[in-house]
């Protein structure tokens, strides 16, 4: 029998488990593809609404854009996907973050990310009982990759206007990487949330996403 450290074997004892015994367990070989895919397949599948389950990287500039993510995590530019309502940008957002979570775990590699919508962030952010809203910013900005979508929808108030802008900030300034979407012409943005959140959005990758509301057309 395999020696086994006295500590081990008091606690195999306590849980009831022959200390003798313990050879004839032997813990399967750890695979960390494996192991990542079937994260990466559960998590997607909890936190991706419904309707984008199916979502894909299709468009040309953002299919390049996931690739070069995927070369270079750390490297990458944050993306901006712009275009009027209906075009398919959040299905774009998603599809670029499934790719991103799947090829990682395709390597080994786990991730650390967060999705929400602007509109959804306000909310977790605007004063409650429980002073929930004093930490609802925290994960948003130290997650590896963040999905921020429909930015500069909503009403904002100074408190949640500062929390956006210290988000932006946070992630230009330590280069962590942000997918974000709006609606809005680079004037309206500016005037929904501010000529420095703007500005933190210029070395981003954009892409312009044209054409007319699907949801109408379907």
């Amino acid at each position: 029998m395999t020696d086994i450290p006295p500590l081990t074997a008091e606690i195999l004892a306590r849980r009831g488990i022959d200390p003798a015994a313990a050879d004839a367990w032997v813990p399967a070989e750890y695979d960390p593809v494996t192991f990542r895919t079937e994260q990466a397949r559960e998590v997607l599948s909890r936190v991706i609404p419904t309707r984008f389950a199916e979502a894909k990287a299709d468009h040309p500039e953002v299919a390049d854009w996931v690739r070069r993510y995927l070369k270079a995590p750390n490297e990458a530019p944050s993306l901006v996907l712009v275009g009027p309502t209906g075009t398919g940008k959040t299905w774009q957002c998603w599809g670029a973050a499934r790719a991103i979570v799947e090829g990682l775990a395709a390597t080994g590699r786990g991730l650390i990310w967060r999705a929400t919508t602007h509109p959804d962030l306000n909310a977790a952010l605007r004063p409650k009982p429980d002073q929930s809203h004093s930490w609802a910013l925290e994960p948003y900005l130290e997650a590896e990759l963040l999905l921020l979508d429909d930015v500069g929808a909503g009403k904002q108030s100074d408190w949640t206007g500062d929390s956006l802008y210290r988000l932006v900030d946070h992630r230009w300034s330590n280069r962590k990487t942000t997918i974000y979407s709006t609606n809005l012409t680079a004037k309206a943005l500016t005037d929904a949330v501010g000529d420095r959140v703007v500005s933190r959005l210029a070395d981003a990758v954009h892409v312009t996403i044209k054409g007319t509301d699907r949801r109408w057309a379907a």
